[in-house]
């Protein structure tokens, strides 16, 4: 499993929109075969800091996810929205509850 931690900074008074334009990506993501959760949370002490936890199946499923439409659309729209017009990305790998397959890389 790929999974991989989006940091997206919003500025101030522009939640209501960030709410808008992110629900097209959450709704599209959610539908896709490849998805296994698409999270988004929201930082208690800094309301206008989002981290979106992703959960694909595999490399392929998010290279596949960026590919579409609602991906696509949402990207574009948060440009405008974001303090720092970048989206900050951690990637993983799933390693429990299948930590076999992590001590298979040793």
């Amino acid at each position: 499993m790929f999974v991989q931690l989006v940091h997206i900074r919003i500025k101030q008074g522009r939640l209501k929109e960030f709410f808008e334009v992110f629900q097209v990506n959450f709704d599209g993501t959610r539908a896709e075969p490849g998805n296994y959760r698409f999270d988004v949370l929201q930082d208690p002490e800094d309301e206008h800091h989002f981290v979106i936890y992703e959960a694909f199946e595999n490399e392929t499923a998010v290279d596949a996810h960026r590919q579409t439409e609602h991906y696509r659309v949402t990207v574009e729209g948060l440009k405008d929205l974001m303090t720092t017009g970048t989206r900050e990305k951690n990637f993983f790998q799933m390693v429990m509850p299948d930590h076999d397959a992590a001590l298979a890389g040793e």
